[in-house]
């Protein structure tokens, strides 16, 4: 088997102590830690070829059963070894990044998730542009390539299929349901909603501002946060007179040329949450919703509200909602209805309620800051700093996750369209 260097690793991280080391050594394991556990599960892919072809000359049991039996696997685990052998065998350039440790097998899974179900014409096309995929797996955090591989994905769809999306939509639409049980053994009540992504945010909009606004009363400040979640849901759909109905507003998010002229390589179309969503879908919605431009540069007066205001104000949400899918950590997945508006420089020493002072953080990255002893500054252009309490820096970079870091091409989303509320009397703005 290649080398690739796996030696060197391997007897750097034997005579490493993790136990008496300092920052920049442990950084060091942990990069060749993911090179070593790189080369191994390139090992396994190779590994699972093998067994495959023994498997077909009836020399051997499938490569799942004997990676579950003599790797003593979970059976989940074995399966997703043989995904990534398909993968690689799809993506050769893969197998190498990932062996070298430039790529990771979580990498790979996206990948094997998102082509699941692509016709072979449509994995033909992805084919062709596997060195788009190889570079993003080599440079991006899992969740940004999984973004990019999407839109990928998604262009080659609507080529073959224009109408593809929204028929997924009605699909899920006509799938929705309500399921409910008691489990026997606790006597617990339990409710399943299964729905399509746009009811989805719908009822979690309505959810959050919910749980928002008990977690801000005092007499919930030692009730579980389980029991705080069903207490917002059974708030949320309450309503405060018999059959009145509550309208939460939902936002999807749309950058302008895929509102007018349809998707393109960094279509941004989706729930406040991330939800991908059919461009056609938020086309049709744009014509009965509110549509608030918001436009991702320099300040605008009605943004900026000084120190007359110390929490954000709706548009300054809607406007950081626009640049951020969630906390704006570089590795958080929180989403950012679920985060606090973070003042740069604190309220309390003078810190402006403006938009170039305000960040999303969820309530982890928050404490960081406040009480850890961590230092978060940021440039006008949203370039973030994050310096330890030892005062050495631990990252710099573009804080804003709703497109592709580092992607200059990729225009940020310069709309946001509440759904479900439309303006009485109001009529869509020219967009084009």
């Amino acid at each position: 088997m290649r080398n690739d260097g796996v030696l060197d690793t391997l007897t750097s991280l034997l005579q490493a102590d993790p136990d008496v080391a300092d920052r920049d050594e442990v950084g060091e394991m942990i990069r060749r830690n993911a090179q070593l556990r790189g080369w191994v599960d390139a090992a396994d892919v190779r590994v699972a070829r093998r067994l495959r072809e023994l498997q077909a000359e009836g020399k051997s049991e499938a490569a799942g059963m004997a990676l579950t039996d003599e790797g003593r696997r979970s059976g989940k685990e074995a399966k997703a070894t043989e995904n990534r052998e398909q993968i690689c065998s799809e993506f050769p350039a893969l197998e190498d990044a990932l062996a070298t440790g430039a790529a990771s097998s979580d990498h790979l899974d996206v990948l094997a998730r998102l082509t699941r179900n692509l016709s072979d014409v449509e994995r033909s096309d992805l084919h062709a542009v596997a060195d788009q995929i190889v570079d993003s797996a080599t440079s991006d955090y899992v969740s940004e390539f999984e973004r990019t591989t999407r839109n990928m994905i998604d262009d080659i769809k609507t080529t073959h299929t224009p109408e593809n999306e929204a028929a997924e939509l009605d699909r899920q639409r006509a799938e929705s349901g309500i399921k409910s049980w008691v489990d026997k053994t606790s006597g617990m009540h339990k409710t399943l909603i299964e729905c399509d992504p746009i009811r989805d945010a719908a009822v979690h909009s309505a959810f959050e501002a919910q749980l928002a606004r008990l977690k801000q009363q005092p007499e919930h400040t030692n009730v579980p946060f389980g029991s705080l979640q069903v207490d917002a849901l059974v708030a949320a759909v309450s309503s405060t007179e018999p059959g009145q109905a509550r309208i939460p507003e939902v936002s999807l998010l749309i950058d302008q040329h895929s509102a007018c002229h349809g998707r393109h390589p960094n279509t941004i179309c989706e729930t406040s949450a991330g939800t991908p969503l059919p461009v056609t879908t938020a086309q049709r919605l744009c014509c009965d919703a509110n549509i608030i431009g918001i436009t991702i540069g320099p300040n605008g007066e009605v943004l900026n509200v000084g120190r007359e205001q110390r929490t954000a104000n709706r548009a300054q949400r809607r406007a950081l909602r626009a640049m951020y899918r969630t906390c704006a950590h570089p590795h958080c997945q929180v989403s950012f209805d679920r985060c606090r508006i973070h003042h740069i420089i604190p309220w309390a020493i003078g810190g402006r309620t403006d938009l170039d002072q305000l960040l999303p953080l969820c309530e982890q990255h928050h404490h960081l800051v406040h009480e850890g002893n961590w230092q978060l500054t940021m440039t006008p252009d949203r370039i973030c700093t994050w310096t330890r309490p030892d005062k050495t820096t631990w990252h710099t970079g573009q804080s804003i996750n709703r497109t592709k870091r580092d992607q200059p091409t990729a225009k940020p989303p310069d709309l946001q369209v509440p759904v479900g509320a439309p303006a009485a009397g109001y009529r869509q703005p020219s967009l084009c």
